[in-house]
């Protein structure tokens, strides 16, 4: 058994560097590209600067960090921006686990008495299950199309007077598959509820589409959005763990705020899941935001959709295999084994060194910025050796 010391002085510093290295040798890292599977990658190389250099400020404590509230305020506008509403409020958190819970949150502040059911599809992300079980709501999920688009109709059937909010998705975890935003801003509109869309893998892609030379689904803010979850540490280049949360305005945002008056930058309101929380994270998603500007992003989506839509074809000309979708929405493509059981061949492919996202019936492979096409074909290679 493995000696455990409280004595912080037991092993000289470079000792422990060392050792940790050693100790986490084996893990997947992204510098080698081949995690398929992950919607996160490796940070921009400005993020890693920028996080080191404000590790250990705590933007939960504004009145000490009245800077790093200004950045927090304008990476919200600019975002914003390329969403279409600028006059956002917004706040960095952890990830689009934290940003789902706190929207589902502001809701039910917002909602009437017995108000308490959730109406979203089947490829929302697993956040708003444990969301659910947080705040004590249920889930009515509705179904979604071969696209693995969500059926709004049905989403409007299944409205009644326990109805709390309606989440939409742009950009599923499964497929990257975006539903028709307008027409779930239209049903909140005629219904009155509240309606999230979380976009925690798209958020970062649709703005840039159409400049990038593809089609883009309809995202622009409008009349019934409520809120929006999207991800830097995703599309976004940003590090992990930063998610951000978008209100329609401040009067939204402020629904969840509490007092506190112990801080030692003075009395203030946080209107966030979790008190303390990193001024690194806002620094470098910031510095990420301000290098890279929208061209930067641009190039960035660009390049990943090239990959994605050439690896859906090539997956096409290998028999035994198909893509879920013909034409994907983003940069994710499904890969259906047509013989043999999706989980005997990405085991197999997992013993090749290749780490993948399972499903049901197919595997998931998201042609991230680290996802290079050179490492694309040598995927192609070890999986025509798995199909028969």
């Amino acid at each position: 058994m493995r000696r455990v010391t409280i004595n912080a002085f037991e092993l000289p510093f470079d000792t422990v560097l060392s050792e940790l290295d050693r100790r986490l040798a084996s893990d997947w890292t992204f510098k080698g590209g081949r995690i398929l599977g992950s919607m996160c990658g490796d940070p921009h190389p400005v993020a890693y600067e920028a996080y080191q250099r404000y590790l250990a400020a705590n933007i939960g404590d504004t009145g000490l960090v009245p800077g790093l509230v200004e950045l927090e305020e304008e990476i919200c506008q600019l975002v914003g921006t390329w969403w279409g509403r600028p006059q956002v409020s917004g706040r960095l958190v952890t990830g689009g686990t934290e940003a789902n819970l706190l929207a589902l949150w502001t809701a039910k502040i917002l909602a009437r008495e017995g108000q308490d059911e959730v109406i979203l599809p089947e490829s929302a992300h697993f956040s708003f299950e444990k969301a659910a079980l947080v705040l004590d709501l249920k889930l009515k999920k509705i179904p979604v199309d071969a696209w693995g688009r969500a059926d709004v109709e049905a989403a409007r059937r299944a409205v009644n007077q326990r109805t709390l909010a309606l989440v939409a998705i742009a950009g599923s975890t499964a497929l990257g598959a975006v539903d028709s935003l307008p027409d779930w801003a239209d049903l909140a509109v005629q219904t009155g509820l509240f309606l999230h869309i979380d976009a925690s893998f798209g958020g970062f892609v649709l703005p840039f589409l159409q400049e990038a030379g593809f089609p883009a689904p309809a995202f622009q803010w409008r009349e019934g959005y409520s809120s929006v979850t999207l991800d830097p540490h995703k599309m976004g280049r940003g590090p992990i763990p930063s998610g951000l949360l978008l209100w329609k305005d401040q009067q939204t945002a402020q629904a969840t705020a509490l007092a506190v008056g112990y801080l030692s930058g003075g009395r203030t309101r946080l209107n966030t899941v979790v008190g303390t929380r990193s001024g690194a994270s806002v620094a470098a998603v910031w510095a990420v935001l301000k290098h890279l500007g929208r061209q930067g992003y641009v190039e960035i989506v660009r390049q990943a959709m090239e990959d994605a839509h050439w690896f859906t074809s090539a997956v096409a000309q290998v028999p035994g295999v198909e893509p879920v979708l013909k034409v994907p929405d983003l940069n994710v493509v499904g890969v259906r084994p047509l013989k043999r059981r999706a989980d005997a061949v990405s085991g197999a492919l997992r013993q090749k060194g290749w780490a993948l996202s399972q499903w049901t019936d197919f595997f998931r492979v998201v042609v991230m910025p680290h996802v290079t096409r050179e490492l694309l074909k040598s995927f192609l290679s070890d999986l025509q050796e798995e199909i028969p």
